[in-house]
């Protein structure tokens, strides 16, 4: 039996735009890895995790900003 480690792919969705994020430690939670990179989008404090499970061998996570108006 072969034990293979499943590359995890992030993908931060604001709107119409998606970009793929490196998985920084395959130690660190899906949470762990969003608050990271919340330091450089700040929109992902208040994003959806949204697990798609594997994709084309891969984990596939998005990270789905949630965008509202006021008023």
């Amino acid at each position: 039996m072969e034990v293979a480690a499943i590359t995890r792919i992030y993908v931060y969705q604001n709107g119409n735009t998606s970009i793929e994020l490196d998985d920084i430690d395959h130690n660190l939670t899906h949470e762990q890895v969003m608050e990271h990179y919340a330091q450089l989008y700040a929109e992902l404090t208040n994003a959806h995790i949204m697990d798609k499970g594997i994709v084309n061998g891969h984990h596939e996570i998005h990270f789905k900003t949630v965008a509202g108006t006021k008023g």
